[in-house]
């Protein structure tokens, strides 16, 4: 048991390090001509393409209600996420969204409350995204806080906190149909590719572009995003979610802006560190471990402790 929670936290932790990163693959993308649509229709391509050569055999249908999950799963964890992010950063700005995604561990908890078998959070997960979100703030507000939010963006980037938050939540239950994980996160990409086709009509997105990737470093950037940070962070977040719960799992997300800004400054040279960087980060990373720690309980042990006080 313990083995397979270490396994949970080291697979939660690996993602959250990797998509951390990814701004920095995203960034260089952009800059070299790709815009955002362009980039998240590609790697999840590539992801769905992956997957497929690493498990080759198929899902079959089994009935309405699971197959409407896979498709919710797409919609909310896929589309909607990273769609809904898009176009809140076209209205705010980057550190502001941010910010406002880090909450996305409290929409889960607060979501929990209301599932039956889903983990149910305590005081100090509270207590812990108090702590983590003011670090986070020092952390992406480090030049002073200018968090002057145009409501659009606000509603858009808060759109994409409540995506996430639902999405880990339906990852879990997922998870209990007893297929491979393989199986189950390529069946969700395949209805978030599904539900991606409108965007082609909506957002900028040029055929022509794949001339672009004669660039090796352009090359490399999208391979590292559609193989690995989508491709293999949807499965260990899948397991992450599956081994310690969505609430516990959800608040590695805290460690997502101090990842991007170690990355930054090694690799971008936008990043100064200062003593306010250090203190938001000892803060992170005091929320995470309080509300990872021994932070939720489960609705199934109170029903068996109050059978056996009978």
């Amino acid at each position: 048991m313990k083995t397979d929670k270490l396994t949970g936290h080291l697979a939660a932790l690996f993602t959250i390090i990797v998509w951390g990163t990814t701004v920095i693959s995203s960034t260089k993308l952009l800059n070299g001509g790709f815009s955002p649509a362009e980039v998240i229709i590609c790697r999840f391509l590539l992801a769905f393409i992956l997957l497929n050569i690493i498990y080759p055999p198929r899902l079959r249908f089994e009935n309405i209600k699971r197959e409407l999950t896979y498709a919710i799963g797409g919609l909310l964890g896929v589309t909607c996420y990273f769609f809904l992010e898009i176009v809140a950063l076209q209205y705010t700005k980057a550190a502001n969204v941010s910010v406002i995604f880090a909450t996305s561990p409290f929409f889960c908890g607060i979501f929990s409350l209301f599932t039956k078998k889903a983990d149910k959070p305590k005081l100090n997960f509270f207590i812990g995204f108090a702590l983590a979100i003011t670090g986070i703030m020092l952390v992406t507000f480090e030049d002073g806080f200018t968090f002057d939010l145009n409501v659009t963006g606000a509603l858009f980037a808060i759109g994409s906190a409540l995506s996430w938050g639902l999405y880990s939540l339906l990852s879990k239950t997922i998870g209990t149909y007893g297929h491979h994980v393989i199986q189950t996160t390529r069946r969700i990409f395949m209805y978030g590719l599904i539900f991606m086709i409108p965007t082609v009509f909506i957002f900028n997105v040029d055929i022509s572009h794949y001339k672009l990737l004669a660039d090796t470093e352009l090359l490399f950037n999208l391979l590292y995003l559609g193989l690995c940070a989508s491709g293999i962070c949807f499965l260990t977040w899948s397991k992450a979610t599956n081994t310690l719960g969505p609430v516990k799992a959800t608040t590695y997300i805290y460690g997502t802006p101090l990842v991007t800004i170690i990355f930054s400054y090694f690799f971008l040279k936008s990043q100064t560190l200062t003593l306010q960087l250090f203190i938001g980060a000892a803060l992170i990373i005091a929320g995470l471990v309080l509300s990872v720690t021994h932070s939720t309980h489960h609705g199934a042990r109170k029903k068996t402790a109050k059978r056996k006080r009978r």
